[in-house]
Order: structure tokens, then sequence, then C-alpha cells
């Protein structure tokens, strides 16, 4: 549990410090195992002083609240706030343009060559891509080729 630093905090840090979610925290304010806040009377903004913080990390460490009654509390998540990596291998970073390109297409199912987007350039962008965004390149040669497949395949 934490110990008191500050001379008043918001109920966010009351709830953290105390090892709760804020939802928890103020279900068991309302039923009285944790004291309610005070209101700053310019802001209306909730707080916790000095004391009522020492009353709540109280009631956590002797599981009994303010009002007398028991409350257990789960054990936290040892894993609360690591992020789990993803079970996919990380692709390697493409180092140029056309192979971001071929990386891209290859996940929606269209194999490519580096020479089959030289090709496939100037007849889809007969001005060049220049002045062209990648997703817009990405689409137009996207389309490109899923023509090119279709025909192909029809005929």
């Amino acid at each position: 549990m934490g110990e008191i630093r500050k001379s008043v905090i918001s109920v966010t840090e009351m709830a953290n410090l105390v090892g709760l979610s804020r939802q928890r925290f103020n279900q068991l304010v309302k039923v009285g195992i944790f004291p309610a806040p005070d209101h700053d009377p310019t802001t209306s903004r909730p707080f916790y002083d000095a004391t009522k913080q020492q009353a709540c990390l109280m009631v956590r460490q002797t599981n009994t609240g303010i009002n007398g009654k028991p409350i257990l509390f789960y054990a936290r998540r040892s894993d609360k706030g690591i992020k789990k990596g993803s079970s996919r291998k990380p692709k390697p970073k493409a180092s140029s343009h056309h192979e971001l390109m071929i990386e891209h297409l290859d996940q929606l199912g269209v194999h490519v060559s580096n020479q089959q987007i030289d090709a496939a350039i100037p007849i889809v962008f007969p001005n060049g891509i220049e002045s062209i965004d990648f997703d817009s390149q990405f689409k137009g040669l996207f389309l490109h080729f899923r023509r090119k497949i279709s025909s192909d395949s029809d005929g």
C-alpha cells in the first residue's frame, strides 16, 4: 500500500493507492466501506485530505470498512499494466517504397514483384507518383493487380 505524500489527492489517485479501479472504489464509498471524499467549495471537485487518505489505507490494510463491516479484496492481477506481445512473428521492416507496397499487397493476397510494380506504375499513374500519397498509390495498385488477376483467371 502507498503512503501519504500529498495533502490532497483526487478520487482516482485514492483508488490507485488502495489498489482498486475507480469504479470499484466508488461502489465501496457508496456502501460505506471507504469514507466519502470532501468537495472543493469553488469547483465542487472531490478530493481526499490526509486524514481520509489514512482512513482509506487503513480500510485496505485491515479489511474492515469505516462502517465496521468486513470486506474482502481480491488480489490484484500480477500482469496488470503489462502489455502482452503479439503471438505473430514481427515482420521485418520494409527497406524501400516498393518493398513496403509489396508487403501490404501480400497481406491482401496480391503477390507481386518489384518489376511488376515498376510496370504497373505508369499504367495506373500516367503523371507519376511523386505527388500521390502512399495510401492512394496502394489503392490504385491494389485495384490494378486485382483486375489483372481477375482477367487472367477468366481467360
